[in-house]
C-alpha cells in the first residue's frame, strides 16, 4: 500500500514539475523547502554567492580553458598547462580527478580543487588567489571537469620508472623533478 502511495505522489510531483516548468523557483513536491522559494526564511530576498549569475556552461568552460592556457595571468610566465599538458601531474590514475584528496609533496594536505588551483596560482605561478565564489574560479573548475574527461589512461612517459619524463613539454616544467 505504501509503495502505491509513494509512486502516486512521485508521479504527481513529476507531472507538476513538468507542467509548471523546471525553471520555476518553487518546488511543488516540497513547498516547505527553504531553498525552493525566492525569499529567505525571514521573507527577504535570498542572498546570492555572487552578483553576476552564470547560465551558459559552454561559455564558462571556454573561459576556463582560456585561463588554463593563459601565461599572462601571473608573474611567472607559466599557465596551468605548463605543468598539466597531456594531463600530467593530475594523479588521474590514482584519484580519477576527484577532489578533495591529499596532494603529497606540494601541499602535504587534503585539499579541494579550488584550494589546489589557488595553491598553484600563489606558489609556482607567483600570482594572487582567486575568490572561491568568483566566476573565474567556477570557470577554472568547470574546465578542469571537462579536461579530465579527455584522459585516456596512464601515459607511458609519465610512469614512476621515468622520473625525468622525456614526453613533457619543451619548456621548463617546475613540477618535473628533472627541471625540464
Amino acid at each position: 500500500m505504501r509503495k502505491g502511495i509513494f509512486l502516486t505522489v512521485m508521479f504527481a510531483c513529476f507531472f507538476l514539475v513538468m507542467s509548471v516548468g523546471l525553471s520555476e523557483a518553487s518546488n511543488p513536491c516540497n513547498p516547505c523547502n527553504p531553498c525552493s522559494k525566492k525569499t529567505g526564511s525571514k521573507g527577504d530576498a535570498k542572498k546570492q554567492i555572487r552578483a553576476k549569475h552564470i547560465t551558459d556552461y559552454k561559455k564558462l568552460v571556454a573561459m576556463g580553458k582560456k585561463m588554463w592556457n593563459d601565461e599572462s595571468l601571473n608573474d611567472s610566465g607559466m599557465s596551468c598547462m605548463t605543468c598539466h599538458a597531456d594531463h600530467e601531474n593530475l594523479n588521474l590514475d590514482k584519484y580519477h580527478g576527484l577532489w578533495p584528496h591529499n596532494v603529497k609533496g606540494m601541499t602535504d594536505d587534503i585539499v579541494t580543487l579550488s584550494q589546489m588551483i589557488n595553491y598553484c596560482l600563489i606558489n609556482p605561478m607567483e600570482s594572487k588567489p582567486l575568490d572561491y565564489n568568483s566566476i573565474h574560479m567556477t570557470a577554472m573548475t568547470a574546465y578542469y571537469r571537462e579536461y579530465i574527461k579527455t584522459y585516456k589512461g596512464a601515459n607511458p612517459c609519465s610512469m614512476k620508472n621515468n622520473p625525468c619524463n622525456p614526453c613533457s613539454m619543451k619548456k621548463k616544467n617546475p613540477c618535473n623533478p628533472c627541471g625540464r
